[in-house]
């Protein structure tokens, strides 16, 4: 009876197993974080998220990613989410033995991407940290983002009530540096300890992009703070402190104004 329970135990963990890892072939590396299997099926590696096109070190990662990858069978393992809102399965992937994302972020051809807890997420914050001090590809000149990005303009004072305009308060910070900043996760807050987290975001060399109040749509020039509060305006008018922090928790710049 023992060695029956023991017999449907391994079994069991066996399929547990197949069902988490699979191989797959691949025929094509759509950029420097997304792969094309034989069956159609797009993965998303995991963890990760290199430059897109135009932005610096594309070309770099997408060809390393083909290197490491294209025309040759892979072995995927998932975490606790199967796909992306796109449909495309998000996978860790491997090539005779080699930790292909972990590959990408210590090559400095990605980023560290951690939306959700991840089985390694440890293993990509550490070879993002040494990728970001040995200065690799997206990281060579990634220090100086403390210095690039900075106040352009702060419009505190919404026309009318504040509350009900709050979109009529905004901030628009410019990156001043020719490459491009990753801000996701940097954050913005006033001397109230209102705090406003960038999502996934990359602003361009020489470009702003404005952070209203209120609520809105997203895009690659516009983000919205839309604080849940009876009251979405931010920026007191007789004065306040917009203090911009990096991913890292450290302080870039101090932005005081009506004082």
């Amino acid at each position: 009876m023992r060695s029956l329970v023991g017999l449907v135990f391994l079994i069991s963990l066996f399929l547990l197993c197949a069902q988490s890892h699979q191989r797959a072939f691949v025929v094509e590396v759509v950029d420097g974080d997304t792969i094309r299997l034989e069956n159609g099926e797009l993965v998303r590696l995991l963890g990760i998220n290199a430059p897109e096109k135009g932005q610096r070190f594309y070309e770099e990662a997408k060809n390393r990613l083909e290197e490491l990858v294209k025309g040759k069978e892979v072995l995927m393992e998932r975490d606790a989410r199967d796909r992306d809102n796109y449909g495309r399965l998000l996978r860790y992937v491997y090539v005779n033995g080699t930790f292909v994302n972990l590959v990408m972020v210590k090559e400095g051809l990605a980023y560290a991407y951690i939306v959700e807890k991840l089985k390694y997420e440890n293993d990509f914050r550490k070879a993002e940290d040494v990728a970001r001090s040995l200065k690799l590809g997206v990281w060579s000149e990634a220090w100086d983002c403390n210095k690039c990005i900075q106040v352009a303009y702060l419009h505190w004072n919404a026309e009318g009530d504040d509350c009900k305009n709050p979109n009529g308060e905004f901030v628009v910070l410019k990156n001043f540096c020719r490459f491009a900043c990753n801000l996701t996760f940097w954050s913005i807050s006033d001397e109230s300890k209102n705090v406003f987290v960038f999502p996934e975001f990359i602003l361009e060399g020489e470009r702003s992009v404005t952070i209203y109040s209120g609520c809105g749509e997203n895009s690659e020039r516009e983000l919205y703070w839309c604080r849940n509060a009876t009251c979405m305006a931010v920026w007191n008018n007789d004065g306040d402190t917009l203090f911009l922090m990096n991913a890292k928790g450290e302080l870039v710049l101090r932005y005081s104004y009506g004082k």
